[in-house]
């Protein structure tokens, strides 16, 4: 797995995001140029006639896959490839570094969901559903997916995987995760990551000891909320209270921008 190109160019993306956020550079033209570069690199160079480069970057396995795959092999009674393992590490390394930098800087689903976000329309729509309800439904599909695995050998998650649209073809069985990730998206911030991706959920747990992160200075703080109106995530009122257990920071940096004070950073924890 660390011969493919699309682990180099991941960890190449995660690196320039950190150091953006850290440097304070981030504006919305850089993050929106990120995330389509992140949706081109790993949702459409894997289908362009560039030989072994373009097959070196297609998404086999893709995030969901590395949680779904290895609990299907072992109900089968088969060995897990090491791939699984060593995408595994790699997204897990990015996680503890830097605070989710692989789901929020270069997983192609998240990118073109804050695409869709950010687009100028519908604002007024725009929502965002508290943590304990997406994480419950989050948590409550994965223990389903582990039940029925080992029960039917039947997969939840192959009904709910928006990864497949990036292998161009169409199914009806897709219409549901692209549905809630793309037409979703559009309301809500990362919908799918919040309420499915069992990747997703494995970052979050390890994000709560990032190196790496976003920190609050309170003696700067005067509590004017902005970052907390200007965010689409649920996490900024977690950090604002210095809460030990934060929900989902997608790194996107919008809290670290919008504050007046400049009492927010993505810094070195402490």
């Amino acid at each position: 797995a660390w011969q493919l190109p699309k682990v180099w160019i991941a960890a190449l993306l995660a690196v320039i995001g950190t150091f953006v956020l850290m440097a304070k550079k981030l504006s919305t033209p850089v993050r929106l140029g990120m995330m389509v570069l992140a949706f081109f690199a790993f949702g459409v160079v894997s289908v362009l006639p560039l030989g072994d480069f373009a097959r070196g970057m297609g998404l086999h396995p893709s995030p969901m896959c590395v949680i779904e795959k290895p609990f299907l092999f072992v109900n089968a009674g088969r060995s897990i490839p090491i791939i699984f393992f060593s995408i595994f590490a790699f997204v897990g390394v990015l996680s503890v570094a830097s605070n989710k930098s692989f789901c929020g800087w270069t997983c192609p689903i998240g990118a073109v969901q804050e695409v869709f976000y950010k687009l100028p329309i519908l604002k007024k729509r725009k929502t965002v559903i508290p943590f304990r309800v997406t994480n419950s439904i989050r948590v409550g599909l994965f223990v389903a997916f582990v039940l029925l695995v080992f029960a039917l050998s039947f997969s939840l998650y192959q009904y709910l995987n928006a990864f497949h649209m990036l292998h161009w073809t169409w199914s009806w069985e897709w219409l549901l995760p692209i549905g809630i990730a793309l037409i979703g998206g559009l309301f809500v911030y990362r919908p799918f990551c919040y309420l499915i991706c069992p990747l997703g959920l494995f970052t979050w747990v390890l994000e709560q000891v990032s190196i790496i992160r976003v920190k609050l200075n309170p003696q700067a703080c005067t509590d004017c909320k902005i970052c907390v109106k200007k965010s689409p995530c649920p996490a900024v009122p977690a950090i604002l209270e210095k809460k030990r257990i934060r929900p989902d920071c997608h790194a996107c940096g919008e809290c670290i921008k919008s504050c007046p004070e400049n009492a927010l950073s993505f810094k070195v924890r402490g």
